[in-house]
């Protein structure tokens, strides 16, 4: 009986170690990891038209434009009265229309953790600077109007925004889940220990 409860008991230690290495594996972070803006909920033209709107990746020339936006003093000149400590740049995105919409065309963008009370602005490159847009927060969302379309900045002040609301980093699911499966794996253990007394 001995034999037959270390025998169980290692059979169900190797099983734990070959699932928590399957959930690590599911772990891999998808290629676009970082972006944070990736759908809008509605996008009109200034007749009232539906357009659609792609987002997606920054150009080579984006990507440029973007590393502008990492100087707090450079967000400052760009916002003026309307920053306040605690704003920075979640996303930097590739926004442009498809057909040929009747501008100023307003968006709805879908931003996690932002609330209606939330400070945001909305930039956009312009003629090889970036620029204000006239923009309002929503529960999730911002809105903006845009006269034209390219790289468009999401600044969010993190000081009034809902954190609770951001999707869990790709690393904690794992670790419950091995969590769970250790703690199955002692209960096991524990069961096989009591038939082993209960034998003697």
């Amino acid at each position: 009986m001995q034999k037959l409860g270390k025998k169980f008991l290692g059979m169900v230690l190797a099983g734990t170690l070959s699932i928590a290495m399957g959930i690590t594996a599911f772990a891999t972070p998808s290629p676009e990891k970082n972006a944070v803006v990736t759908e809008y909920t509605k996008a009109v033209d200034k007749d009232g038209k539906n357009v659609e709107i792609v987002i997606e990746e920054l150009t080579k020339e984006g990507k440029t434009a973007a590393k502008l936006l990492q100087s707090k003093e450079t967000l400052k000149d760009i916002i003026g009265d309307n920053y306040v400590d605690g704003m920075e740049v979640v996303d930097v995105r590739e926004v442009r229309a498809v057909g040929n919409p009747s501008f100023p065309v307003t968006i709805t963008f879908k931003v996690p953790g932002v609330l209606a009370s939330t400070n945001v602005a909305i930039l956009h490159y312009e003629n090889g600077a970036w620029t204000e847009e006239p923009s309002k927060a929503g529960k999730g969302t911002i809105t903006a109007t845009f006269d034209s379309l390219s790289p468009v900045a999401f600044v969010v002040d993190r000081n009034t925004s809902a954190s609770s609301t951001e999707s869990p980093k790709t690393s904690e699911t794992p670790r419950v889940a091995v969590a769970g499966v250790a703690a199955i794996a002692a209960l096991a253990g524990a069961v096989v220990f009591r038939k082993r007394t209960a034998f003697k």
